[in-house]
């Protein structure tokens, strides 16, 4: 099996980040191909900037090349990934690339895949991030594409929950979201808890059967250049005893220790990047997920989020949830 995947970079060099507006999109389109982590299959994800506020992916190998906004009303399953569908259109795996943009800035996007998910590279968010620094950002009118530049899509399609925006929105700054109250949920032994704070914290705890492993936590106030550098290198991982009553259920029929961090008996199967790697992976995978509450309208959160043995069906009820309780509120009217 291939490794993290090819870098295509569609744009000139010398490019650099602007902050035009509150609002980003990507300078310019960039790809990369890799295998995806369920499904085993080689994937081309193509990156564009957007005019429209929001992310939505696009399946260009289905008639009609149909779009799925990530937002968390288009999920459809948690089960050892975050699954987005919108009618006929489905894609899996997506939590570890909308980290990356979320933590980037990055709220307009349109995200090309000619497959049924988005591509493991190498089972951490670094890869996405290393792109979306090379190709940079500006306000969605300042793109490339919006001036011109060959741009090989076609699909016009609207997704739900992304609206246009004109002008003078693109002059406002965007949505800040804190808690009214604290908001909890518990799933068996998992348990999320989200508590007002100035910032965007989160707190993450695992226990895991290997010795080496045990008890971990991790705690921090999230940056963007905190992200990239202390969070998004956290790889996936898996038990040894996981593999096959995993293959049996049709998934990581594309993971490999090249994508992936195999837990077995003796130690993990590659060094770790960090000693609470584990923990750091999971704090990703919340990134990830509680992205999808804000990505239709570009919103930024101040909260405390805390994840104790949580994975993606977790996350989930913990933002069902907030809605439930109508727990979100504007800080910054």
């Amino acid at each position: 099996m291939q490794g993290p995947g090819r870098v295509v970079l569609g744009f000139l060099p010398a490019i650099q980040i602007m902050q035009t507006s509150d609002f980003q999109t990507l300078r310019a389109p960039v790809e990369t191909r890799g295998v995806g982590l369920h499904s085993g299959a080689m994937i081309r994800a193509r990156l564009l900037p957007r005019d429209e506020i929001g992310i939505v992916v696009t399946r260009v190998d289905l008639p009609g090349a149909p779009d799925v906004a990530a937002t968390l009303s288009c999920v459809t399953g948690t089960t050892h990934a975050t699954t987005l569908q919108f009618g006929e259109a489905r894609v899996s795996t997506t939590e570890h690339l909308l980290a990356a943009l979320w933590t980037s800035g990055i709220t307009h996007c349109r995200i090309e895949l000619d497959g049924p998910e988005v591509p493991i590279l190498d089972g951490s968010a670094a890869d996405w991030c290393r792109l979306l620094q090379a190709v940079g950002t500006c306000a969605p009118n300042e793109s490339q594409v919006n001036q011109g530049a060959p741009n090989e899509s076609s699909h016009d399609g609207k997704a739900p929950g992304a609206d246009a925006l004109d002008a003078e929105s693109l002059r406002a700054r965007r949505t800040v979201w804190g808690l009214r109250e604290p908001v909890w949920i518990a799933q068996g032994d998992a348990f999320v808890l989200g508590l007002p704070h100035p910032e965007l914290r989160v707190s993450v705890a695992v226990e895991y059967a290997p010795v080496y492993v045990g008890r971990q936590s991790f705690d921090a106030v999230i940056t963007r250049q905190f992200f990239e550098r202390e969070i998004a290198p956290a790889r996936t991982f898996t038990l040894l005893e996981w593999l096959e009553p995993l293959r049996a259920q049709g998934l990581i029929r594309g993971g490999s220790v090249d994508n992936a961090v195999v837990l077995g008996a003796d130690g993990p199967s590659s060094p770790w990047r960090f000693a609470d790697e584990v923990a750091r992976h999971k704090t990703l995978d919340v990134l990830g997920d509680i992205a999808l509450l804000f990505s239709a309208d570009g919103g930024r959160l101040h909260a405390h989020l805390v994840a104790t043995r949580a994975g993606h069906g977790a996350h989930r009820l913990w933002m069902e949830e907030c809605l439930r309780r109508d727990a979100l509120v504007r800080l910054d009217e």
